[in-house]
């Protein structure tokens, strides 16, 4: 009985370093979370108001000769930027943009399809997968970088200006709120010109000048978004996982401690029947 008692301890002790280390990370996540969580939502205004200038320059150009907006219709070649995490510990998150860029791969065709990956997970994955991989930047560990979007940024848009790639989408998880993060795949380029409502502008030089110089700062906010999206979606993950984790840990204390109270009050009953065993047995004698 004593065994069986020390061995409960025991798992009650694992179980409360367990709910300490669980907690922590739980606390750190929610920090982390709030401070890039301000940085997103003050990119959102400037990055949406970016784009609609951009598609209201551009609409008022009838003829768009500008090499963002063109299409390569004699090689098609699809390259996916895929942002994970890390690290793990952060639910389905990982999962969750895996399995879209998955899908996304199998409808455009593997051979196709050419992937940049951001994240040690990600490239974890499709290493293994036969899928051509150009390049991989791990060890950001949800923490943004303007040097390392600014260096992604370059180089998707001199895959697609030099024809190494059609078209290029990016795979990422979309912030709504703690509890909701939905993984998105979105198309970077080409630029596909929307009609959005006619605004009148006086252009100095000209149109298509001050579009060349507009649309890569636009990409280059539009990837600080992205990131800040992906980013602030993992830190909120790895919250709501290690409360889970936190909640459950404690649920399961709780029925420790109910199993040792029982096995320690089994015991004492038994060495009571012993006693009382024994005293009848030297009454009878």
């Amino acid at each position: 009985m004593s065994q069986s008692i020390k061995q409960i301890k025991n798992r009650i002790r694992s179980v409360e370093n367990s709910k300490k280390v669980t907690s922590a990370m739980q606390m750190i996540s929610v920090a982390k979370l709030n401070r890039i969580q301000n940085k997103l939502f003050s990119m959102r205004p400037y990055a949406l108001e970016l784009e609609h200038l951009m598609y209201n320059l551009a609409s008022l150009s009838p003829d768009l000769s500008l090499e963002y907006f063109k299409k390569d219709t004699v090689r098609d070649s699809v390259l996916l930027c895929v942002i994970t995490s890390d690290s793990g510990l952060c639910g389905v998150y990982n999962q969750n943009i895996i399995h879209a860029a998955e899908e996304f791969i199998g409808s455009n065709g593997p051979e196709r399809v050419s992937l940049v990956l951001v994240g040690q997970k990600g490239l974890n994955y499709f290493r293994k997968r036969g899928v051509k991989i150009i390049n991989s930047y791990i060890g950001l560990n949800a923490k943004f970088s303007q040097a390392v979007c600014d260096k992604i940024t370059t180089q998707l848009m001199q895959l697609f200006l030099t024809g190494q790639a059609s078209s290029v989408y990016l795979a990422y998880t979309s912030f709504e709120n703690s509890i909701i993060q939905k993984a998105v795949i979105e198309q970077l380029l080409s630029i596909e010109p929307k009609n959005l409502k006619p605004v009148e502008y006086i252009a100095e030089p000209d149109l298509k000048s001050i579009l060349a110089g507009l649309i890569p700062k636009y990409l280059m906010a539009k990837m600080q978004l992205v990131f800040l999206e992906a980013f602030t979606s993992e830190h909120a993950a790895r919250t709501v996982a290690m409360k889970t984790a936190t909640d459950n840990a404690k649920e399961l204390l709780e029925g420790l401690v109910l199993l040792r109270n029982k096995v320690r009050q089994a015991g004492i009953t038994q060495d009571i029947l012993e006693i009382t065993s024994s005293v009848e047995a030297l009454r009878e004698g």
